[in-house]
């Protein structure tokens, strides 16, 4: 592997035990045993901090926000904004007015399919996916593919299971590679892709990266 594909630094183990801990629905034992839940690609389940948040929020200043002029209105709009700070912090964004808050990811991805997509991505372009990509991460960009006469390319996979990166810059390599889109963990292989070294080699050719995560 050459080093501009060699994996980012490794990051301290997972402590598994403790963040269980976190989640007061995961203390359930459904027939005798601890409760394991691998459904969160539909639904997540909520940390006690979350929980706590939310029904503080119910109880004390349930109140929609950028609209009320009155005191919980205020206030259920500072702490919406708290956590557009705290969430642009989180993942180093230079701007907190870069954090946009969607629904899930679905919506997230169709909104920079039909905006910044069909702004900046026309005839002759290419867009490189993968082929583990989930269809929310797949259909907007075939749709805007057919729309516009664009390029789609796909980063072929092992019988592992994990991407072939050795193939991906060659699909970069005529500089008409306008987004790259990859899923950091897929839903359906549980493997983790290397967003990191995807992007450098994304953004070495010119290309934006989309990271469905």
């Amino acid at each position: 592997m050459t080093d501009t594909l060699a994996p980012a630094a490794a990051v301290p183990a997972l402590d598994a035990r403790a963040l269980r801990a976190d989640f007061p629905i995961l203390t359930q034992r459904p027939h005798g045993k601890p409760l394991v839940y691998l459904d969160s690609a539909a639904t997540s389940q909520k940390p006690l901090a979350v929980i706590e948040a939310m029904d503080a929020y119910y109880r004390e200043y349930n109140a929609n926000v950028h609209r009320g002029i009155y005191e919980i209105g205020e206030r259920a709009t500072a702490a919406y904004e708290a956590a557009r700070t705290k969430s642009a912090a989180l993942i180093n964004a230079p701007d907190r007015h870069e954090v946009i808050f969607t629904r899930n990811a679905t919506e997230a991805i169709n909104l920079v399919a039909y905006s910044w997509g069909r702004k900046n991505i026309g005839r002759g372009d290419a867009i490189v996916l993968t082929e583990m990509e989930h269809h929310a991460n797949l259909v907007p960009w075939q749709i805007l593919a057919a729309e516009r006469g664009v390029e789609l390319r796909h980063v072929p996979m092992t019988q592992e299971g994990e991407l072939e990166l050795e193939a991906l810059p060659g699909l970069l390599a005529d500089g008409r590679v306008r987004l790259v889109g990859v899923v950091h963990v897929s839903n359906v292989l549980g493997t983790v892709n290397p967003v990191a070294v995807i992007a450098r080699l994304a953004r070495a050719a010119g290309a934006l990266t989309l990271v469905d995560a």
